[in-house]
């Protein structure tokens, strides 16, 4: 989901979004809406610090974790405070590598590991550190627009081109303004709705947009939802590559 690959197409924010309808509307169609989404909250690389609150039916868990990410899509995640206080969790292209400071070692996963709950929320490592390459990994179709919760939207459809993928179907509600996501609802092959993400409380910042809050209800599971808040997010920021490296993990 924080994964941002494709290069600058479009310079959103350096014009009047009149002027630019005026000028774009006629060729709007799903490709100009990705490139559009992706130039949006596109960043070389970022530090975010958040908190995640998870809620089920036994109660409610809390944890924080700082994030960081480079422009290859790598990314390190930190817990810095709750019961897995030290946990570090490492993407690398398709590998993801997950380090607990108590046993003092370091676990691949691969596979059917990446749909594993990220510590008890109802996020998945593979939700958080995810690979967002839609024209990888998804067909897509424009089916209209649509009003949802006050906000006019670009209605889309993505339809996975492998099995592989955990996703087979993701429904995404794209802000027609700012070109950021409000609500992508996934799906299983057989139509079986699983998750729904909702994206709010934005923040702009040198012409990058960045939801400050996410929730995730689970779909499946009866009264499970996670919500993740931003306290703090750099973009642009220079970071060390060699903070990406597994070798350094377990410092």
């Amino acid at each position: 989901m924080m994964k941002r690959l494709a290069a600058f197409l479009l310079m959103i924010g350096m014009f009047p979004m009149s002027s630019l309808f005026a000028v774009a509307a006629p060729s709007i169609d799903a490709r100009y809406i990705i490139d559009a989404m992706d130039a949006a909250m596109e960043y070389d690389d970022a530090a975010i610090e958040a908190k995640m609150v998870n809620t089920d039916r036994l109660g409610s868990t809390s944890l924080t974790f700082d994030t960081f990410q480079n422009g290859s899509g790598d990314t390190l995640l930190v817990v810095t405070a709750g019961p897995d206080k030290g946990q570090k969790i490492l993407r690398l292209d398709d590998d993801i590598y997950l380090y607990y400071p108590d046993a003092d070692e370091i676990v691949r996963l691969s596979g059917s590991s990446l749909k594993n709950s990220f510590l008890g929320s109802d996020f998945s490592y593979e939700d958080l550190t995810g690979d967002d390459d839609y024209d990888e990994r998804y067909s897509y179709t424009l089916d209209g627009e649509e009003m949802l919760d006050g906000i006019s939207c670009y209605k889309m459809t993505f339809t996975a081109k492998k099995l592989s993928e955990t996703y087979q179907v993701q429904e995404m509600w794209i802000d027609s303004e700012r070109f950021v996501p409000i609500h992508v609802r996934l799906s299983s092959k057989s139509g079986r709705s699983l998750k729904d993400i909702l994206y709010s409380d934005y923040i702009h910042d040198g012409g990058i947009f960045f939801p400050g809050r996410l929730e995730v209800v689970n779909l499946v599971k009866k009264g499970s939802s996670s919500v993740m808040t931003v306290s703090s997010a750099r973009f642009n920021v220079g970071l060390d590559d060699d903070l990406f490296s597994k070798e350094e993990l377990a410092w």
